[in-house]
């Protein structure tokens, strides 16, 4: 079972957040560096593996850019939004708002799906409720990516087109404004010159 990211003290989540977007970006996030930035109780070593869930440090304990990103405070609560959602993708597969769900309905959710006892899971919701705190999940609208058609694909379409590759449909709109008139001999002329015109 895939076990949700989670720290005994998830009240330091927000206070470690907090903190790195005042401080430069380490050269490495792990145990040793967390005592440098007042994090210095063994509770707080959970932090370098919840930064890692949620994609703020890579596996060598190097800074992602998504750690860079959250260090705009602008860009943070899209950031953490974007994070959560990678990190908790199978519970937004169930609970879609899932920030918004109640704690027993997110405790019963960690339980069952982590095989953790009861406890265990409360911190899991803490510690996600606490990251939620950070998040905009508004900014994470899904829309569709508005793309350029490049030269080679234009070039491309052409290509087609002038070869024949690719048919051609022609649509032509005529309007035309008959007067008013009870001589029915000018309306026939017209529709005359129209078939000889335009099918002939």
């Amino acid at each position: 079972m895939k076990k949700a990211p989670y720290t005994p003290n998830p009240k330091n989540v927000k206070e470690f957040f907090k903190t790195i977007q005042g401080v430069g970006t380490p050269t490495k996030v792990d145990i040793a560096y967390l005592p440098t930035i007042g994090f210095k109780s063994s509770n707080d070593r959970y932090l370098v593996g919840l930064s890692k869930s949620l994609g703020f440090v890579d596996t060598t304990g190097k800074a992602t850019p998504r750690w860079n990103d959250f260090r705009d405070k602008a860009k943070a609560p899209k950031v953490m939004a974007d994070a959560i959602k990678t990190a908790y993708a199978d519970l937004y597969s169930t609970y879609p708002d899932a920030e918004k769900r109640d704690d027993a309905t997110l405790t019963n959710y960690f339980t069952s799906t982590s095989g953790v006892a009861a406890s265990v899971a409360k911190l899991m919701v803490n510690t996600f409720k606490n990251l939620c705190e950070f998040a905009d999940f508004e900014a994470v609208a899904v829309t569709e990516p508005v793309t350029t058609p490049t030269a080679p694909a234009i070039k491309r379409e052409v290509a087609e087109i002038t070869t024949g590759a690719r048919p051609i449909t022609v649509n032509i709109n005529i309007q035309l404004q008959l007067p008013a008139t009870e001589d029915a001999t000018i309306y026939d002329t017209l529709f005359s010159a129209l078939k000889k015109h335009l099918f002939s």
